[in-house]
Formats: structure tokens, C-alpha cells, sequence
């Protein structure tokens, strides 16, 4: 007789979700949640072997610049807010090795030590005094570079959280948090819950708990144009910042919310200095101030990416109009926030299921290459495929080759396949259609 579990890593190997001895395929680890991340009590012994992290984006509801240090820094206030648009960071205990091994996906993005992955590993390993524990690190970026995203600081902070749940948590959040600010400015943002008030470079953080509903719909369009950090600073008007205080305009954007605050209250002082040193950039934000639907349009962090808060009343229109102009990507996105102790979620992957019976079936293998129409007609067979294995598998114990214990662990099993294929059309149909991306799609499931 062959147990639910051993009968699920069968099915699970046939599909290339695992490998015949269980443990969980490479292709595997780059989209998908290897482990979940929302561990409760870890210890060295019961640490994960691997973990696959969404790292998300953030946008500035609001960014005031305060003035300039002695240092050369600015003296900022923002309120950040996460949005479920984002990389994948794969880590791994890395047992065989005396140095960190990076890789990334996206042509340009540097592999060596001076990478905030690494920087932030090292860190982890200078902080906790486990100066021999090594990783493995894969980065599956999305997010585009000089976007004022936080793409990179999220790399980091998403890093640190794994390399202390690998390690079996020697580090409290407290302390995450304290050692974050020696890596950037917006690190510590992306160890909040998912809303907070920044101060000083952007290492001064105040989280916003409970943070801003999840779910709240916005667009982010990203010019192919980018812009350094120090060049829009370096073009700062200094007599043409704001006034507004700060922290009355986080009190408002609290108590009104993102939809109800008054436009005039979205204030990036950065936009000033990108605008004229990218005129275009201005000429495409007056551009989607006229889309009907968009409740407030502004450029986030020092650009060069405009967040669109709302959806177009006609999105096809939308989508031919922008999404597919020359030079221009549309990533469709929602607030997002993390529960604590847990990380954050890609709301447009599948996750792990888990059934009654506490056995994880691992969410399934995604791979590049296939059209939208072949990836549809994979989705159809596997759906009929798992309605078939659901009939085949007996309710009571027999002399056939694959015996299921009980009724209710084959019904939970079938049921785990189903979760499994629907939150697979769904991560389909949120990715296909998206300029630019390479479009991850699943493998064959059954020969």
C-alpha cells in the first residue's frame, strides 16, 4: 500500500514538481514558494533547507524633502507604501561552499559583492557571529532599474529576512530592523508590515499598524528612460519645495485614505528636478491625468515610474494606449501588507497547499517559452487530468497498485489539486499580456 503523501510526491515527480526522492526541483525554487515563509517557532534543528521570498515594490504615497545635511544626504518624510508587483529571491543553504554564489536573471545586474543581496548576507553573518554559514541566492527580477520602486532596498531587506529564517532566527525583527540602515535608506521600509512613515535618509522608520487595507488597485507605468538618484537631487529646486508639514499629510492620507484624499496632498518634491531633467517624463504624467478612472496620478520615489491610483474605465483602451507604446511598460498591481511574523505574499503565484493532514503538496514547476494559447491548453489538460485522478483514486483499500488509506485523505488530495490548478490560471492570466516580461509558464505535466 502506498500513503496519501508518498502517492503525492509520486504524481508530484511525474509532473516535475519534485524529484523522485522528494526533494524539491531547482526550476522549482525561482517562482515558486518553496517553503512557506510565515514559519512560526524556528530553531537550527527545525530551520528550512530553502525558501522562495517575493521581494516587493514600494511607492510614496507622499515624499517631502526636509533639507540638506552636512553629510550630503537630504533629510526626508515619506509615506511608503508596498505593492504587490516584485522579484523572487531564492535562498538556500549553500553546505559545501566558503563563499556566498549569486545569481540573477536580468542582464546588467551585478553578481558580486557589490549587490545588496550579498551585502545584506554578509551583514546577517557579521551581525548574528555565524561567520561560516554560506547561501545560495537567485534573484528573478521584474522590477526595473531607477524606477523609484525600491527594487534593490527590497532585494536586501528580503534577504536578511531569509538569512535569519535559514539560520533558525538568531535576530529579533527589532534587530533586522536596527542593522538594516547600514545597507541604504529605504531598506528598513520592507521589514514594516507594509505601510510606514519614513524620516530622516528613509532608515527612520515608523510602521503604520495595522497598515493600509490591502487590495486597493493601482497602475505603474515605467518609461524606458532612467534617471540616478544623485542627478535628480543634483537638479533639486530648493525654493520650489513644499510647505506642508509632514505628519499632517500622513495623518490626512490615515484618516481620509488613498481614494479620498484631495490630489493637491500627493506631493513628490522630486518631481521638479526629474521633470526637467526628463521633460518627457512630465509629458507623460499630464498624459494619464486624462485617463477616466485613475483617482490620482504622481511619480514615485525619484522616478522614473508614475503610480496611477485607481482602474482605467476602459483598461483595454488603457493597455493598447501605453502598454504598448514604444519604450513604455504597464505593471498592474494592489496595496499589499504581510501578517506578522510571516513575509510578504506574491499575490499572483499559487501557493503551497496544504491539506488536513498537515502534507505539503508543493505548488507546480513554471517554466519560460510558452504562448498564451499553448500555456491555455496545457491549463485545460492538466484541469481534465486532475478531474481524471480524482475518479481513478479508490475510496477503500484494494489489491490495485496505488491504494489511498481513507476517503478523506483522497478527497482532500484531489481537492489540493484543484487549489493547485486554479491558483496556476490565475498567476497564468495576471502575468500573459505583459510587454516586456518573459512570460513564465508552466512545463508538461503529464507525458
Amino acid at each position: 500500500m502506498i500513503s496519501t503523501k508518498v502517492f503525492a510526491l509520486i504524481f508530484a515527480a511525474a509532473c516535475g514538481v519534485v524529484s523522485v526522492d522528494g526533494f524539491v526541483s531547482s526550476s522549482t525554487s525561482r517562482l515558486g514558494n518553496i517553503q512557506k515563509s510565515n514559519l512560526h517557532a524556528t530553531t537550527a534543528e527545525s530551520a528550512p533547507d530553502s525558501l522562495a521570498l517575493f521581494s516587493p515594490c514600494k511607492i510614496n504615497l507622499f515624499l517631502r524633502i526636509i533639507r540638506k545635511r552636512p553629510d550630503g544626504f537630504h533629510d526626508l518624510a515619506s509615506l511608503f507604501q508596498a505593492v504587490g508587483f516584485g522579484d523572487t529571491l531564492t535562498l538556500s543553504l549553500n553546505n559545501y561552499g566558503e563563499a556566498d554564489e549569486f545569481t540573477c536573471n536580468m542582464e546588467g545586474v551585478p553578481t558580486d559583492s557589490s549587490n545588496l543581496v550579498i551585502r545584506a548576507l554578509e551583514l546577517m553573518r557579521e551581525k548574528t557571529g555565524k561567520t561560516s554559514v554560506y547561501f545560495n541566492a537567485d534573484l528573478f527580477k521584474r522590477c526595473p532599474a531607477q524606477a523609484g520602486l525600491g527594487g534593490g532596498s527590497a532585494n536586501a531587506a528580503t534577504a536578511m529576512w531569509g538569512a535569519n529564517e535559514l539560520m533558525g532566527r538568531p535576530a529579533t525583527l527589532e534587530q533586522l530592523i536596527e542593522w538594516s540602515g547600514a545597507l541604504g535608506s529605504d531598506i528598513t521600509f520592507f521589514l514594516s508590515r507594509g505601510t510606514a512613515y519614513c524620516t530622516g535618509r528613509g532608515e527612520i522608520m515608523t510602521p503604520i499598524d495595522p497598515p493600509l487595507p490591502s487590495g486597493a488597485k493601482l497602475s505603474i507605468v515605467k518609461p524606458n528612460l532612467g534617471l540616478s538618484t544623485p542627478k535628480v537631487f543634483k537638479a533639486l529646486d530648493y525654493d520650489q519645495l513644499s510647505t506642508e508639514d509632514p505628519q499632517m499629510l500622513c495623518d490626512l492620507f490615515l484618516k481620509e485614505g488613498v481614494v479620498n484624499t484631495d490630489d493637491k496632498y500627493y506631493i513628490n518634491d522630486l518631481e521638479q528636478p526629474a521633470f526637467d531633467c526628463l521633460p518627457e517624463l512630465k509629458a507623460l504624467k499630464d498624459e494619464l491625468l486624462e485617463v477616466e478612472g485613475f483617482d490620482h496620478v504622481m511619480m514615485s520615489g525619484s522616478g522614473t515610474s508614475i503610480f496611477c491610483i485607481g482602474e482605467p474605465t476602459d483598461k483595454d483602451a488603457f493597455m493598447k494606449e501605453f502598454d504598448e507604446r514604444d519604450g513604455v511598460s504597464v505593471f498592474n498591481a494592489a496595496f499589499i501588507s504581510r501578517e506578522e511574523g510571516s513575509w510578504f505574499q506574491d499575490p499572483s503565484q499559487p501557493l503551497a497547499v496544504v491539506d488536513e493532514s498537515e502534507e505539503e503538496v508543493v505548488a507546480p514547476i513554471i517554466e519560460e517559452g510558452m504562448t498564451a494559447e499553448e500555456a491555455e491548453r496545457v491549463r485545460e489538460s492538466r484541469l481534465k487530468a486532475a478531474e481524471a485522478m480524482k475518479e481513478s483514486i479508490p475510496a477503500e483499500p484494494d489489491n490495485s497498485e496505488i491504494v489511498v488509506e481513507d476517503e478523506g485523505s483522497s478527497s482532500n488530495f484531489s481537492k489540493g489539486l484543484r487549489s493547485i490548478l486554479n491558483g496556476q490560471r490565475k498567476f497564468e492570466e495576471s502575468r500573459f499580456g505583459e510587454k516586456g516580461a518573459s512570460y513564465p509558464t508552466p512545463s508538461k505535466w503529464l507525458e
